[in-house]
């Protein structure tokens, strides 16, 4: 009897820590969806292979660098405050906000070889394999494998087909900054160089009149 409630214990234990990850994974898809599919508009990049990267880089937001830095993509660059919020000298960059970090991955996909090739299309196997060749990562292989497994678990390729011209540019006021941005899914997404001047929190109010 001994034995067989120690069993039942681990099987509940098991699948208590299952759905806390499934519900972990689906808060972070549901926060950076939006920025994702905004950027993926602007840049070309399909919105899966940018959620499916932020995801697996930063443990679905739950990351020092990601909660720290706002660095959801392991990027790499300055920063002075390392030593401070993280008690360590780092050579990973800090960013002023989560969409500035989401921003900075596309400029930087985006001058790849092999972007003027894939622009445009949406094969994200194409993209996780040209990424992971263009030496993004260190442990290629399996990075390669988290990404795609990311991608297909949490069907992140439904939102490289937002809905239907989502599109709106017109300018609008956010947190009192003038900005542009999209609209997508009820949810104003700032856009182009003014996001700089937006917190991170803008990416989920409601769009303004």
């Amino acid at each position: 009897m001994i034995r067989i409630a120690s069993v039942s214990v681990i099987i509940l234990l098991l699948n208590t820590t299952v759905v806390s990850q499934n519900h972990k994974h689906a808060a972070y898809i549901d926060s950076y969806s939006p920025i994702a599919i905004a950027l993926m508009h602007e840049y070309q990049i399909p919105a899966s292979v940018i959620l499916g990267v932020a995801m697996v880089e930063s443990g679905a937001g739950t990351s020092a660098l990601s909660r720290k830095f706002h660095n959801h993509f392991g990027l790499v660059g300055k920063n002075t405050n390392a030593v401070k919020k993280l008690g360590r000298h780092t050579k990973y960059r800090e960013f002023e906000s989560d969409t500035a970090s989401f921003r900075y991955f596309c400029d930087v996909i985006s001058r790849k070889k092999f972007f003027p090739k894939l622009a445009n299309t949406f094969d994200h196997r194409q993209w996780v394999t040209a990424i992971m060749n263009s030496g993004y990562a260190a442990a290629a292989g399996h990075w390669q494998q988290q990404v795609l497994i990311a991608i297909k678990k949490y069907k992140l390729t439904a939102y490289d087909t937002p809905e239907p011209d989502p599109l709106n540019y017109l300018p609008r006021t956010v947190n009192g900054v003038k900005t542009n941005g999209m609209l997508v899914n009820s949810y104003f997404v700032p856009v182009k160089n003014e996001v700089s001047a937006i917190p991170a929190s803008s990416s989920r109010l409601k769009a303004s009149k």
